[in-house]
């Protein structure tokens, strides 16, 4: 791949890397993302006449001759090359990772890991005449304000950091100000980070690690370090609580995550390798992979795990916009959850009553409650931060995930232990629909918040008002599970009303984006005024989301009664209607208005309907090139908008785990899971993997035939052919 910013990240623990080759820096720091500082990273090779190569991340020194870079799901590679020395630089930075294992996922460090090999020419150009294939390996990070001490064979850094500060993201809301005042604990802490030997004899010189090397005897020669960082303050705020990152209750200080690294070297390795394995093994295409791995580490580099000495809490912030556990957002990159590490989603569930909220808007006259859009601004969930709420998306978002959640995994005594917020939730997706045809027209505003006002916040959306009736679907299925049969059936009233007006505004090769075209009382959320129309433009354009809430009920084979022949025309019409350059807009009154995630979304729906986007990935990943190259602001890692908004840094992506759904249409409900493929290849099946006994099944396909189901048992490894199990990382690959 080109070279472009990318970042690498630690689950939970904040720690991370945006590496930007673009203006040669990088942005490094303990508290991670919108707090780090943008310093220099020094991986370098000098000779004996003091000739310098080094990969593009100072300005101090000479670039190599050529520099390539490719990212994995959990590692970033540059290919360096030297004719000046001789030699093929080969640095590989791992995030190690392994679903449900906590230590391996959470601790707070990266393994550098080197390979040095012989160059004797690249394209046209031979190895200098004068080159030595000797010299010496140097790494270092300069970070300002770091405080720096250098032993034998480490180098310790310090430096203070502070979630205090004022930061905007130009959406609104309490993060405008966000200092010591908004807080009732501490802001400040220091933190203490570790540059250490893991493979070689390095020291300390020049204000780096540094190892010789001497290829006249050998052809290759492999180092390796480990970079830890440690910060024991108590630095985020839960309703007014202080509490610290997990990791602090793993290790007691950085020697102890550095021992730990160096000790468990080779375990570390062999679960990250064997985790990105599963798409270098699979099928999916070079675009589909690398936007797979910039998703993810994109999403890691949102998330916070913390801890007191009652529970954890984990939380995933919305990118450039900072929001903790975004309800919307949630609901899109839960796939990974349901892909790989559904604990993560429990906490967020146990966290979520506390921000359900009884309607206070007298205006709406609706019953029930409002859960709050998010927690709260970074380091502090002390209640939403976003300036205004979007009822009906977030109500419906958390029954949906809910319900969905519990079926696939067979967890249904969950409907028990949330009944109270599930009651008050589905009361005021009841009280939405004031005209009794089974759409909101209440309570309208949604996540779709720079669309143009039909998409927006246009009454009677078809948008919500199919993701209210999935939403009220899955409510009434709960309430029979509780025995509440005066609920249940009310869902199911207010289901079949709205189904039956869904049928009749079908616009004959799609519906359009709302039933109702009146502008007339719509308040623009934004400016807090009335919309200065008599008709909303846009009211019948085609959009990419009208079955957005209908892929949880697809993944659990429960679908309401719709017209499914329909739902698949509105997919391809509104595919070809919205497409641009990188993907589908909003609407067709907005077509170069681009979410990725959700045109991501639309194709896992597309591919449950037997329609197959796969090849969009290419469309996708051309856009996180262009946000992230030559010709970009800034180093953007995974952007989900195009110019016309700055959604960066961002989670939400990691939908991108539903793409083997859509290809697989696997349904799991319980113990029985059913997958029918759309495409030859080899698929794996990540939701039934053995995480514990690192055995991940595969299923190998040589024909496509979309009529033709295989059932599998979810409770047992023994599947048979066309199943098979990948528990190395040098199994054959595709």
């Amino acid at each position: 791949m080109p070279l472009m910013s990318t970042c690498l990240a630690r689950l939970g623990s904040r720690f991370s890397f945006i590496f930007d080759p673009v203006r040669m820096n990088v942005h490094y720091g303990t508290l991670g993302l919108l707090y780090q500082s943008i310093g220099e990273m020094n991986v370098s090779v000098e000779d004996d006449s003091g000739n310098i190569a080094s990969l593009p991340f100072t300005k101090k020194e000479k670039s190599f001759f050529i520099v390539d870079q490719y990212q994995k799901m959990c590692s970033l590679t540059f290919e360096a090359f030297s004719p000046l020395h001789g030699i093929k630089l080969i640095t590989k930075i791992v995030a190690p990772f392994w679903p449900q294992d906590e230590k391996t996922s959470i601790i707070p460090a990266y393994i550098i890991n080197f390979k040095i090999q012989k160059l004797r020419r690249v394209r046209w150009t031979k190895s200098s005449n004068k080159a030595t294939f000797r010299g010496f390996l140097k790494f270092g990070i300069i970070v300002p304000n770091a405080q720096y001490q250098f032993e034998d064979n480490l180098i310790r850094m310090t430096y203070p950091v502070s979630v205090a500060g004022n930061y905007s993201t130009g959406e609104g809301g309490e993060q405008f100000e966000f200092s010591q005042e908004k807080r009732k604990n501490k802001c400040a802490g220091i933190s203490s980070d570790m540059i250490m030997p893991l493979i070689g004899d390095w020291t300390t010189a020049d204000d780096c690690l540094k190892i010789p090397f001497d290829l006249n005897a050998q052809e290759e020669q492999n180092f390796s370090i480990g970079l830890c960082s440690y910060c024991d303050s108590p630095l985020f705020e839960r309703f007014g609580k202080a509490m610290q990152l997990k990791y602090i209750s793993l290790w007691k200080n950085v020697d102890e995550v550095g021992d730990y690294l160096k000790s468990h070297y080779d375990e570390l390795i062999t679960k990250t390798e064997l985790f990105e394995s599963i798409w270098v093994s699979s099928s999916l295409s070079a675009s589909a992979k690398n936007l797979s791995a910039l998703s993810f580490q994109s999403y890691l580099m949102n998330t916070m795990w913390c801890t007191d000495d009652v529970k954890d809490w984990f939380s995933v912030w919305e990118g450039s916009c900072g929001y903790n556990s975004t309800v919307d957002v949630t609901y899109n990159e839960a796939l990974f959850y349901f892909s790989c590490w559904p604990q993560l989603l429990e906490m967020i569930f146990d966290e979520w009553p506390d921000h359900v909220k009884t309607n206070s808007n007298q205006a709406t006259k609706a019953a029930g409650a409002i859960l709050e859009h998010d927690m709260g601004f970074g380091w502090t969930a002390n209640g939403q931060s976003y300036h205004h709420q979007m009822p009906v998306e977030e109500n419906s978002n958390f029954l949906l995930l809910l319900y969905a959640y519990a079926k696939w995994f067979g967890k249904e005594s969950l409907f028990n232990k949330y009944s109270h917020s599930i009651k008050l939730l589905t009361e005021y997706l009841l009280c939405a629909d004031t005209k009794g045809n089974g759409f909101p027209d209440i309570g309208t505003a949604n996540t779709i918040d720079d669309a143009n006002p039909a998409v927006q916040y246009g009454r009677d959306n078809v948008y919500l008002g199919i993701k209210r009736l999935a939403a009220l679907h899955s409510a009434g299925r709960i309430f029979e599970y509780l025995n509440d049969s005066l609920l249940s059936n009310e869902c199911k009233k207010n289901v079949a009303l709205a189904i039956d007006t869904l049928s009749k505004n079908w616009l004959g090769d799609h519906w359009g984006v709302c039933l109702d075209k009146s502008a007339k009382g719509l308040v623009d959320c934004w400016a807090g005024s009335n919309l200065n129309c008599d008709t909303l433009p846009g009211w019948d354009a085609y959009s990419i989301y009208t079955s957005n809430g209908l892929l949880y009920l697809m993944m659990i084979d429960d679908m309401p009664p719709l017209n499914i022949e329909k739902l698949r025309t509105d997919i391809v019409n509104s595919f070809s209607k919205t497409l641009s350059e990188y993907g589908c807009g909003h609407s067709s009154l907005d077509k170069n208005n681009v979410w990725v995630s959700m045109n991501v979304w639309r194709d896992c729906i597309a591919g449950y309907l037997g329609e197959n986007l796969l090849s969009n990935c290419d469309r996708y990943w051309n856009m996180q090139v262009f946000a992230n190259s030559l010709g970009s602001e800034k180093p953007n890692c995974f952007s989900e908008t195009y110019l016309n908004n700055n959604l960066v840094w961002y989670p939400r992506n990691a939908a991108v785990f539903g793409i083997l759904f859509g290809m697989l249409r696997l349904k799991i409900n319980g113990p029985n899971a059913i997958i029918c493929p759309l495409n030859v290849g080899c698929w794996p099946i990540i939701p039934l993997t053995d995480w514990q006994n690192m055995k991940i099944l595969f299923v190998r396909v040589d024909k496509a035939d979309q009529n033709q189901t295989l059932n599998i048992r979810t409770d047992t490894n023994d599947n048979k052919s066309p199943f098979f199990i990948l528990n190395s990382c040098n199994d054959k690959k595709n």
